[in-house]
């Protein structure tokens, strides 16, 4: 069943650097121009501010997912536990857990060059347990 909610729709970019307190509304897996396996984790403030961060299915990057473990502890998965992220569908399912969990995000700013033009942007640069998290 369908429900009309206009505010879900809104989104507004963070405007400044910073840790903000944020929910996990969307993890959509897809995959990289080359075929690699990533998942898309979508944060929403209380204030409708919006942010996203790739997470790329490589063993150089499964640190990442540890981090986002340790600031999510409400997400049941036991230390020792070992998981084969080689198959994609088992890293994706592993990460749509984290749907409608809450933490904090440290963004800070990038400079990037496009068109020959220099442009800012916030990145997520790190996942952090909120202060009040359960435990």
């Amino acid at each position: 069943m369908f429900t009309v909610d206009r505010k879900s729709a809104e989104s507004k970019s963070f405007a400044f650097a910073g840790q903000y307190s944020v929910e996990i509304t969307s993890v959509e897996p897809s995959l990289t121009p080359k075929g690699d396996s990533i998942v898309k984790l979508v944060f929403r403030a209380a204030d409708g501010s919006v942010a996203s961060d790739n997470i790329l299915n490589r063993d150089t990057t499964w640190w990442r997912v540890n981090q986002l473990l340790a600031a999510c502890p409400n997400v049941q998965i036991a230390d020792g536990q070992q998981l084969d992220f080689a198959k994609r569908e088992v890293f994706n399912d592993f990460l749509a857990k984290f749907k409608g969990a809450t933490l904090d995000i440290k963004l800070e700013e990038e400079t990037y060059v496009k068109d020959g033009e220099a442009k800012k942007t916030l990145r997520v640069r790190r996942y952090i347990k909120s202060p009040a998290a359960p435990f």
